[in-house]
C-alpha cells in the first residue's frame, strides 16, 4: 500500500490546503484540495515517489497549453521540499476505468458515442497545439458521475509524461525478461491500449498511436472487453494483427436492436478506421473528429432505476422504478444487457413521455 505523504489540513506553498486522499493511480497520488486565493476546489497531484522529476515539469507545461472543455486544465505547477506537485481541475467524478469496474458491463451505442465524440474534442485539440498523449486509456478518461456521463475529460498528459519514459525503459526489459510485464503497473495498464508501432520504436511512434488507443477504447466502451486481450496475450494478438493472423471481429453485442443498426455500423467502421496497422494509413484525430460531428446518436438525459416487472403487461415487456416514483414502460428490443431483463436488475435509461407511461429507450443493465 502507498503511504500518503500529503495529509489534511496541510499548506502547500501558503496557498493550496489538502482536503482528503481522493485517488492513486499507477504514477501518482490526487488530493482534493482548496485553493484559498481564488476560493476553488482543485486537484493537486504527485508522483508517487515524491521526488522533483523534470518530466513530470514538462508534462505539466505541455497539458498547460492545450485549453479545450473536454482536457482537464492544468492551474499551476511548482516544487516544495524536493517534491514536485501539478495543480489541476478538479472534476467531480471518477475514471471511466472505474466506471466499468463498479457500474457498466458495456454501453449502448448512444451512450458510447457520446463519450467518443467528445473524447475526440480533446485528442484533435492537444493534436494541433503539437501534443501526444502517449498513455490514453479508460483510467486517464474523467466522466461526471451523472447517468448521463455529461463530462467528459481527457487528462494527465502531465503524468502521461511520467509513464512514456517508464513504458519506454520497460519495453527495452521485456524483450530481455517478460517478468517485466507483471511487476509493472504502469505498463500492464498501457499494453491494451498500445498500437504496433509502439514495440517497434517507442520513442519513435507519434499522434497515431493516440488515434489506436482510441479505436482500443471504444470498442471497450461497445464490448466491456478490449480487442486483443490484456496482458501478454494481448501483445501476442496485436503481432498477429500485424501479420493478418487475427482479426478484430464486431462486439458480440451489436445486430441485435434494430432502433441502433446505422448508429452500430457507423462505430464499427470508425474502429476499424482507428486500429490500422499502418501507422500512416490511420484515421487522423482531425479526422475522426470530423466523422464523430456528423454522427447521428440520442443525447437525452439518462436516469438510473430498477426493474420492477418483466413479463407483463405484455410478453417481453415490463417497467422500471424510479426514484421520483414514476414507472417507466419498456420493451426488450431496447434492453441492453449481458442477460435477460429480470426484476430488481439497475438500470440506466432514456425515456420518453408516453400514455399511459413514459417509455424507456435504451434500457442499459448496470452491475
Amino acid at each position: 500500500m502507498t503511504t500518503r505523504r500529503l495529509q489534511n489540513n496541510q499548506t502547500l506553498v501558503n496557498r493550496y490546503i489538502i482536503l482528503n486522499f481522493h485517488a492513486e493511480g499507477g504514477m501518482q497520488e490526487v488530493y482534493r484540495s482548496y485553493d484559498s486565493t481564488l476560493d476553488r476546489i482543485v486537484a493537486i497531484k504527485t508522483p508517487k515517489n515524491g521526488v522533483a522529476d523534470r518530466r513530470f515539469k514538462r508534462g505539466a507545461e505541455m497539458g498547460a497549453r492545450i485549453n479545450h472543455p473536454n482536457v482537464a486544465a492544468t492551474f499551476d505547477y511548482f516544487e516544495e521540499m524536493e517534491s514536485t506537485f501539478l495543480v489541476e481541475e478538479f472534476i467531480d467524478g471518477t475514471d471511466l476505468g472505474d466506471r466499468f469496474k463498479n457500474n457498466f458491463h458495456y454501453l449502448d451505442p448512444s451512450l458510447a458515442a457520446h463519450v467518443l465524440h467528445h473524447l475526440s474534442k480533446a485528442l484533435s485539440e492537444a493534436h494541433r497545439v503539437g501534443i501526444c498523449h502517449r498513455d490514453i486509456k479508460p483510467g486517464n478518461i474523467m466522466v461526471s458521475n451523472d447517468p448521463s456521463l455529461t463530462t467528459v475529460k481527457l487528462t494527465d498528459f502531465g503524468i502521461a509524461k511520467l509513464a512514456e519514459n517508464e513504458i519506454a525503459a520497460e519495453i527495452e526489459l521485456f524483450d530481455k525478461d517478460e517478468s517485466t510485464l507483471t511487476s509493472s503497473n504502469t505498463l500492464l495498464g498501457a499494453v491494451p491500449y498500445m498500437a504496433p508501432e509502439c514495440w517497434d520504436n517507442w520513442k519513435g511512434a507519434g499522434q497515431p498511436m493516440d488515434v489506436w488507443a482510441i479505436g482500443c477504447v471504444a470498442y471497450q466502451l461497445l464490448s466491456g472487453i478490449t480487442p486483443f486481450g490484456t496482458g501478454r496475450p494481448a501483445i501476442i494478438n496485436v503481432v498477429k494483427y500485424q501479420q493478418g493472423a487475427f482479426s478484430v471481429d464486431k462486439p458480440k453485442t451489436f445486430g441485435k436492436h434494430k432502433s441502433v443498426e446505422v448508429l452500430e455500423d457507423a462505430l464499427w467502421e470508425i474502429i476499424q478506421a482507428c486500429l490500422i496497422v499502418n501507422p500512416l494509413s490511420r484515421l487522423t484525430s482531425d479526422k475522426l473528429l470530423a466523422i464523430l460531428d456528423n454522427l447521428c446518436y440520442a443525447i437525452t438525459e439518462r436516469l438510473t432505476g430498477t426493474v420492477q416487472v418483466y413479463g407483463q403487461p405484455y410478453p417481453k415487456t415490463g417497467f422500471v422504478d424510479h426514484k421520483n416514483g414514476n414507472s417507466y414502460f419498456f420493451h426488450r428490443s431496447e434492453y441492453f444487457g449481458n442477460v435477460k431483463p429480470e426484476m430488481g436488475q439497475n438500470v440506466n435509461f432514456s425515456y420518453y413521455e408516453g400514455v399511459p407511461n413514459a417509455r424507456c429507450a435504451p434500457l442499459l443493465l448496470l452491475k
